[in-house]
């Protein structure tokens, strides 16, 4: 059933019509809306951030009984999609604030987080000589020696052959000549001989050690320091808390799109 408007058009009778609902629908799809990264979006959590349908249907309904502030609906539905894309930026960030995850009554919350690397290299040379040298000598001594004795023995005037056994050849008395022989050899000998022999090694190496390390810390601190009790912060969160779809609906680019003749 139409509601009887006095000047222009009653919202109602937008929202009710089949023609012009989806219009309606049109010119509120378009503007920017922070979207929770909050898993939780039940009620009773620090804040719910609204979704699409959720902040249209508060903006429809608080003004559902309210004629629009134009003469025809097209306008309407212009002024209306523009003032939204206008003002909901502003209020994103609101919304973004009032996603954040913390509790009120800490006054200390920070998070430190340490990256480190260390890369170690060590260059190392080592090198070793070493040399020995060994002498031998080796003496011999050799001695020989050899010795004889000899008689000649001749007589002009022999009966017959000389047959003297040799044991009595120095008694022969009947001779006209005897020789004596004497020799005697003596040999020394020394024989010396030495050997010498000598070496040296060298030997040299490097060696290369690199390591590489990561290490990675993280400090979180949270709570209350007791610099401003519990209570207190408390009542100071509830002084900062601000309804901010009231203040979307209450915006003067949203309220100035209906007339204000009730």
């Amino acid at each position: 059933m139409l509601q009887p408007a006095r000047y222009t058009e009653i919202l109602v009778n937008l929202i009710t019509n089949p023609q012009t609902k989806p219009l309606i629908d049109q010119a509120m799809s378009t503007y920017p809306l922070y979207v929770s990264k909050s898993t939780d979006n039940t009620y009773g959590t620090a804040y719910v951030i609204p979704t699409r349908e959720q902040l249209n249907n508060k903006i429809l309904n608080y003004y559902r009984w309210r004629e629009i502030g134009f003469e025809t609906v097209g306008r309407f539905l212009f002024e209306l999609e523009t003032a939204l894309n206008e003002i909901m930026p502003y209020y994103n960030q609101l919304f973004y604030s009032a996603d954040q995850d913390f509790n009120p009554i800490y006054n200390v919350d920070y998070k430190r987080t340490i990256d480190r690397d260390k890369n170690d290299e060590t260059n190392g040379e080592q090198s070793s000589e070493s040399s020995n040298s060994s002498t031998a000598s080796d003496t011999s001594t050799t001695t020989a020696s050899t010795s004889g004795n000899g008689k000649s023995v001749n007589s002009a005037t022999p009966q017959g052959q000389i047959s003297i056994p040799a044991q009595n050849i120095d008694s022969v008395s009947y001779a006209d000549d005897v020789k004596w022989n004497k020799d005697s050899t003596s040999q020394n000998g020394t024989n010396t001989g030495s050997s010498q022999a000598s070496g040296t090694s060298e030997s040299s190496g490097t060696n290369r050690v690199i390591g590489s390390e990561s290490e990675s810390t993280v400090e979180t601190t949270k709570g209350n320091f007791g610099v401003v009790s519990a209570q207190d912060l408390i009542q100071k969160y509830r002084d900062v808390i601000i309804n901010i779809e009231q203040q979307i609906i209450n915006d003067p680019r949203i309220t100035e799109l209906f007339m204000l003749v009730y």
